[in-house]
């Protein structure tokens, strides 16, 4: 009786020590193009802080994560896109809005962004199409108004830029309610951190 209560307690051990040996799922790691760049540019989906119409709270945020990243001190601020190697995109969350927007002459479409911030290639804000159809109807010139809708948490994602200055990616992208408030920043303190632990500065 002694001996099969030893052997079966020596078996529950053998489990519980195979069990603790099986190696942790390792978390994918961030792309070496963390470490080696040293320039970044923010700019929202909607386009960079000078495309007209460009949701108010998208805007604030790009400033705000410039602001986060200079304090960061680990890369340069770009000016245009093609000088970055990456670009840190924001999303405020909102779930409706309504967005004035500034209407070109007619026959033109809206100006989606500041001339002098694009690089050939990449022309319009993130995820539409240079061609893409108006979707405000009307093209005479004045002010329009634009619908806007969306997850009600922000969202800061990372891209890498093109030698043409079109983006590709995501490489890093997460959300949370209130990620892009100041004076926390979460969503880039995250970024920040995951970083500094995978590449850490001498």
């Amino acid at each position: 009786m002694k001996r099969a209560l030893l052997l079966v307690l020596v078996g529950a051990a053998a489990l519980l020590i195979s069990a603790q040996a099986k190696p942790k799922k390792q978390k994918a790691e961030l792309p070496a193009v963390f470490d080696h760049a040293q320039y970044v540019r923010v700019e929202a989906e909607g386009g960079d802080s000078f495309t007209p119409g460009l949701y108010p709270e998208d805007r604030e945020a790009i400033y705000d994560v410039e602001q986060g990243l200079h304090d960061w001190k680990r890369y340069t601020i770009a000016h245009k896109r093609e000088d970055a190697e990456l670009v840190f995109v924001v999303r405020k969350g909102r779930l409706a809005s309504v967005t004035p927007r500034v209407m070109g002459g007619i026959g033109s479409r809206p100006q989606d962004r500041n001339p002098g911030s694009q690089s050939p290639g990449s022309q319009g804000p993130i995820g539409r199409s240079p061609n893409a159809q108006d979707p405000f109807g009307d093209r005479s010139a004045g002010v329009g108004l634009g619908a806007e809708g969306g997850p009600a948490d922000d969202m800061l994602s990372v891209y890498m830029v093109n030698p043409a200055g079109a983006l590709s990616g995501p490489i890093w992208t997460q959300s949370l309610k209130g990620g892009l408030e100041m004076p926390g920043l979460q969503l880039l303190r995250r970024i920040r951190q995951e970083v500094d632990a995978a590449y850490p500065k001498n």
